[in-house]
């Protein structure tokens, strides 16, 4: 039975055992609320900027979307039976709809799983979390906080562990 707080879930996913333990949880949830998942790859893409005198704005960058390649075949090949797996095993579970995809993004992953929950109107991100501390989560940033603090949704963290 779905009250209106969960309609669509997002779990963003990579291969990486933190991203399966976030997919459990997106789909017991999806399950139990009868909610759409939504099983997402972000493929970020290498940005150009193009220098032309000086630009209105200094940090604005001009991109070229069709300069690159939406997806190598190289990450099709890698990504897209992972993600053909993981639709399989929430349907299995009973999740009744699920749609898995890799999204190209001009971006970082954290960035790209916000505006892909934008865009898709998702009440809920599920993601996993290394648990990096200290100097290396200083260094290394962390998809999962940028997604905690940018998103516009309710965000569950899957801690490593």
């Amino acid at each position: 039975m779905n009250d209106g707080w969960v309609k669509k879930v997002l779990v963003g996913v990579d291969g990486s055992k933190y991203a399966e333990s976030a997919l459990e949880v997106a789909i017991d949830i999806a399950k139990r609320y009868s909610a759409k998942l939504f099983i997402v790859y972000i493929h970020p893409l290498p940005s150009m900027p193009l220098v032309t005198g000086v630009p209105a704005y200094p940090h604005m960058i001009t991109h070229f979307p069709d300069y690159y390649p939406k997806v190598s075949p190289d990450v099709r090949e890698r990504i897209e039976p992972l993600l053909k797996k993981y639709e399989k095993i929430a349907l299995e579970c009973g999740v009744k709809e699920v749609v898995s995809k890799i999204v190209p993004f001009w971006g970082t992953v954290g960035e790209g799983l916000v505006y892909f929950a934008d865009e898709n109107k998702i009440s809920t991100i599920v993601i996993g979390s290394r648990g990096l501390t200290g100097l290396k989560r200083v260094l290394l940033g962390s998809v999962a906080d940028y997604v905690v603090r940018n998103a516009h949704c309710n965000v569950i963290v899957i801690r490593a562990g």
